[in-house]
């Protein structure tokens, strides 16, 4: 009489019990027939229903495990022998672990796995960063803004040249400017002395705007100066710091979760990336509340967009490069100078 390679296959292997009590191994062999399995060995006999096993995954030749009702188990080292034993009954891996042996669905879960990531990148962080930005009380936006210029105070800046009368005239100017609805937040005007940072302009997430007194330099007049100011207004009426605060922070811990190392290069440069891309959507937005503020006043929104042009043609002799247009306008926080004068002049258009 012969006997095939499946008749072999399905004779009992050898294995360890454990009887959940204790550590002791005992040398068994597992078979099964019907509807049970059945263990056998130095003194352990017992028969076990299939719907009372959990069957470990199967990992590259690593042992699998069957844990049964009373806490025991029995470890099984994993060869073809055993998967025909399996294959041949009702005990089966389950759905999920099959899944993660299909090819097919590893790539279809790694597809739908990248989906999410951009959906969330793309609308979900910026929609919780925007309503978190909101909630917070101006305590907080306060505490946050002058740390932030306690900070670059001495560091990168120093107390203004402008004579007094001039830093009064300003203000009375920017005081003047009607906004097209409420502002939640007072705006604050400061002026600071930077060589570092050259003719520059920035808001705080409290309402302060800082003007350098480079920028003031650079300004043909004071509608050039009072543009910067309405754009800069914009970055605060949209509380687009904080947003960007809470974005970054989301961005950071999503990094930390799945590459491991936030300060690895890869991870800083994702990270960077990420945010340069915010950042544009944010410069967009001011711009758009700029030329809004403009025309409220009676002036043109081609202000900030000829001024715009002229601050980038200031930082490019001081730091010797060419325009800013071109590849890297990707990762540059601000759009090009170029396309934000296109887009100022359409909304220049009544």
């Amino acid at each position: 009489m012969s006997t095939s390679v499946s008749d072999l296959f399905l004779e009992p292997v050898s294995g360890h019990y454990y009887d959940g009590r204790s550590s002791r191994a005992y040398n068994v062999t597992f078979g099964i027939r019907g509807g049970s399995c059945r263990i056998s060995g130095e003194g352990i006999d017992k028969t076990i229903p299939l719907s009372d096993i959990i069957l470990s995954e199967q990992l590259d030749k690593a042992y699998r495990i069957l844990r049964f009702g009373d806490g025991s188990s029995c470890e099984l080292p994993d060869s073809l022998q055993l998967s025909v034993i399996f294959e041949g009954s009702d005990l089966r891996d389950s759905f999920v672990n099959r899944l993660q042996r299909s090819w097919r669905w590893v790539i279809i879960s790694l597809l739908l796995l990248s989906l999410v990531f951009f959906a969330g990148y793309k609308w979900g962080v910026p929609f919780a960063a925007e309503k978190l930005a909101y909630r917070l009380p101006f305590t907080a936006l306060s505490m946050i803004s002058q740390q932030a210029l306690s900070t670059l105070d001495g560091r990168f800046m120093q107390p203004s040249k402008l004579a007094p009368e001039r830093q009064t005239q300003l203000r009375e100017r920017f005081a003047g400017i009607a906004f097209p609805q409420a502002r939640n937040i007072p705006l604050k005007i400061e002026f600071r002395e930077s060589a570092m940072l050259g003719a520059n302009a920035f808001a705080l997430p409290d309402g302060t705007i800082v003007f350098l007194d480079q920028l003031v330099q650079l300004a043909g007049n004071d509608d050039e100066l009072v543009a910067v100011y309405a754009h800069e207004a914009g970055h605060v009426a949209n509380r687009h710091s904080m947003r960007q605060l809470i974005q970054s922070s989301i961005v950071a811990l999503a990094l930390a979760a799945y590459l491991g190392d936030v300060s690895s290069l890869a991870g800083a440069m994702s990270g960077f990336l990420l945010q340069a891309k915010y950042s544009r959507d944010f410069e967009r937005d001011a711009d758009r509340y700029a030329a809004t503020v403009l025309r409220t006043n009676g002036l043109s929104p081609r202000l900030l967009g000829s001024f715009l042009k002229k601050l980038e043609q200031a930082h490019n002799r001081r730091s010797g490069s060419k325009s800013d247009d071109g590849v890297f306008d990707y990762i540059s926080s601000h759009p090009s100078t170029n396309e934000r004068m296109k887009e100022i002049e359409s909304l220049s258009k009544p």
